[in-house]
């Protein structure tokens, strides 16, 4: 909850409050919703307004790291995630936008991967996230100090994508093809199903004849 007139709130960030019920010099910003956006533009401007002011943060806290939650909830207010300009295998000759924070990148060596922002790759499960590779960079500092993106190849691309696509909420589920992607789960990690026992029941793992392997249709050669 903040005053309507705090003075580290910008009108902008205002907008997103909803006035107290009987007294609406008060705005609330729902802390329990993770996907509010309105608490993460008010988090990072109260961080900013402190910090400014010579003032401390909570504990285990940063701006960078508020920013970067905040652009996968609000990309409105704080931008998407940036185009990885790096990548494990050198840098991407060009990209192909799956959705914010998850980016198809093709290299020369390893031709296209699926590049993951940190935040998004806490929804994966453990061992999927084990398979994600880094860069040099995020290797040398920690990956959770840098909040840098995981990688995958193609082959090891269907576990995230199949684990991300039950948040997908229509946007973009219809641009992976769901048949192939289980093929492509049980002909190259045959043990996965076995090792992952909470696949929702509408996602069960079975072969879908004709579907083929290849479950993302990537831009044709310029």
């Amino acid at each position: 909850m903040a005053a309507k007139d705090c003075p580290a709130l910008s009108p902008r960030a205002r907008a997103y409050g909803l006035p107290l019920l009987g007294n609406p010099r008060f705005l609330i910003y729902d802390c329990d919703d993770y996907f509010n956006q309105g608490k993460f533009v008010a988090m990072y401007e109260i961080y900013q307004y402190l910090t400014a002011h010579g003032l401390p943060i909570p504990a285990y806290t940063t701006l960078e790291e508020t920013k970067l939650w905040g652009m996968e909830v609000c990309p409105e207010y704080f931008g998407e995630f940036p185009i990885p300009t790096e990548t494990p295998w050198g840098p991407p000759l060009r990209h192909s936008y799956l959705w914010n924070g998850l980016y198809w990148l093709e290299t020369k060596q390893a031709g296209w991967v699926l590049a993951i922002a940190y935040p998004l790759c806490e929804d994966l499960t453990y061992k999927t996230k084990r398979l994600g590779q880094q860069t040099d960079y995020d290797l040398e500092h920690g990956i959770d100090n840098t909040y840098g993106f995981r990688f995958y190849t193609y082959r090891s691309s269907c576990l995230p994508v199949f684990e991300l696509l039950q948040y997908a909420d229509e946007t973009w589920e219809s641009k992976i093809n769901v048949g192939a992607l289980k093929n492509a789960i049980l002909k190259f990690h045959p043990d996965y199903a076995e090792d992952t026992p909470c696949i929702p029941p509408d996602m069960e793992l079975i072969m879908s004849p004709g579907a083929g392997f290849d479950f993302y249709a990537f831009p044709q050669e310029p």
